[in-house]
């Protein structure tokens, strides 16, 4: 009998090691390291959405997440390269493009920057920020014509900052949140 009671534990260990079946999952360690994201407590949620990445490297929120935090302590690259794999594993993941095109941004890739921003609103068309920001690389680029369509468009979506700035700008919106095209002129 004393040798099946030294087998069994053996046997378990064994069988967590192998099989992975042990310890928590990539879900349960992904909302551990979003916990401890909100709790600023940016070193401990790194290394959680790192194990949650090990533990399964399919689980795409686990790269967003982690990207989430390297891209706040200035580690654009690895940012980058986890909102890369994030939407190599869906790509469908709005989140992902979203802040992809940010750092495409910043490193003056509009191109890249606005690719992913319209893949955002071919996936959400109704999602007022993704338009401010394409306004924005729009702006970077001289797309005059095509900053103010956006700004109009996040107007006509509800956005308060885009609806004050074209009015304060005497740039009519109004007429785009009823489907139409026509524009005021901008005469600044």
């Amino acid at each position: 009998m004393m040798h099946y009671k030294r087998v069994l534990p053996f046997f378990l260990l064994i069988l967590c090691f192998g099989f992975s079946a042990c310890g928590p999952n990539a879900k349960d360690l992904n909302t551990s390291g979003i916990e401890k994201l909100k709790n600023e407590d940016y070193e401990g949620a790194l290394e959680e959405f790192t194990k949650a990445v090990e533990k399964d490297p399919e689980f795409a929120e686990s790269y967003l997440n982690r990207g989430f935090v390297y891209g706040n302590r200035g580690e654009l690259q690895e940012a980058l390269a986890d909102f890369n794999k994030a939407i190599e594993i869906d790509s469908g993941y709005v989140e992902a493009y979203y802040n992809r095109g940010f750092i495409y941004g910043f490193f003056e890739e509009f191109d890249k920057a606005m690719a992913d921003f319209d893949k955002v609103l071919e996936l959400n068309p109704k999602d007022a920020e993704a338009y401010i920001n394409r306004a924005l690389i729009r702006s970077r680029i001289g797309d005059r014509e095509g900053e103010l369509a956006d700004l109009k468009k996040a107007a006509a979506l509800g956005d308060p900052t885009a609806r004050n700035w074209l009015d304060d700008n005497g740039v009519e919106w109004e007429a785009a949140e009823k489907g139409s095209d026509s524009a005021g002129a901008l005469d600044k």
